[in-house]
């Protein structure tokens, strides 16, 4: 999958391109459906996505935190959708103020444009003046095809990130992985932490997840990851630890898997994927209450890690 950072370094690429655009955040099952409607015949698949959310430069204060805040998360989920070229712009005065037409323009003029899909509310252009109808009718003048996609339901309610964002925000993690398509996961890299639930006897991966990432509702969850190859199951704390004294609260994730034995992996990325909600987070009296409630979180969680224990070589 080739990423470019700007329209002028399209010109590489020779091959026609039937591209999907969108912010694409959480690269949920909505979009999934307007990405894999890119498919002309001899065009390869293109995405135009954006660095930042568009939100981010012209209303910082709606600016939503990210069901996929890192670049190589977003990269990730568009290589299993068999993408072949992405165009990830960064959303900055010379792009706002853009109309629709030079938009268009840019991108026709620096690529073959074979196509065009987009959701059935995907607006565009300076002050969104650029809506399905103006690319259906701008399409046929310049000779592409324009796919525009409907809105997909799940249980009757709209498939979108903002949607996905107040279900985490709930600790609907299952049904914000039906609307997903996976189960919502939680990147960062694993920092050490003050070592008490390693003298406890539960040793955890410590992650402090992006400043931009969409957080779930604070509490325990059933969880699961990918180690040196392995899929482990355990249980994980997201929240700020309010029974344990520290002089800066920000939000973590600690991730304990029963069954890992092979060292510590600081300093290493770790995906974190969430299954099931267990209980919210609680601000025990002490630290033994505390240790005594992680002996009966793991239990509950116990019949899930026997039954997804990682198969031995």
């Amino acid at each position: 999958m080739k990423i470019y950072q700007n329209f002028t370094d399209l010109t590489e690429c020779q091959q026609p391109i039937h591209w999907a655009i969108g912010v694409f955040d959480g690269v949920h099952l909505g979009h999934q459906r307007v990405i894999l409607s890119a498919n002309t015949p001899g065009a390869l698949r293109g995405v135009v996505t954006f660095r930042t959310h568009p939100l981010t430069f012209l209303k910082p204060v709606y600016a939503p935190l990210l069901l996929t805040p890192y670049p190589i998360q977003k990269y990730e989920l568009l290589k299993k959708l068999k993408v072949d070229v992405v165009l990830e712009l960064i959303f900055n005065p010379q792009l706002a103020a853009m109309t629709p037409t030079q938009f268009l323009d840019a991108l026709c003029q620096n690529s073959h444009v074979a196509g065009i899909s987009v959701g059935a509310n995907w607006r565009f252009g300076k002050g969104g003046a650029g809506d399905a109808h103006f690319l259906t009718t701008e399409a046929k003048r310049r000779g592409f095809n324009a796919v525009v996609c409907d809105l997909l339901s799940n249980n009757h309610a709209t498939v979108c990130s903002t949607q996905i964002r107040q279900l985490l925000k709930e600790g609907h993690v299952k049904t914000a992985e039906a609307m997903l398509g996976r189960p919502f996961s939680i990147c960062g890299f694993v920092e050490h932490g003050q070592h008490l639930a390693r003298q406890w006897g539960f040793p955890t991966a410590n992650i402090e997840p992006s400043h931009l990432a969409a957080l779930p509702k604070a509490g325990v969850y059933l969880v699961s990851a990918e180690i040196l190859g392995e899929i482990h199951w355990g249980i994980a704390n997201i929240g700020i630890r309010p029974s344990i004294s520290e002089s800066t609260k920000i939000p973590r994730l600690e991730a304990h898997f029963p069954l890992w034995n092979k060292g510590d992996f600081y300093g290493q990325p770790l995906e974190i994927f969430l299954h099931d909600f267990l209980r919210p987070e609680i601000k025990f009296e002490s630290l033994q209450e505390l240790q005594n409630q992680i002996h009966k979180d793991l239990e509950t969680a116990k019949p899930y890690i026997n039954d997804n224990m990682p198969q031995l070589p």
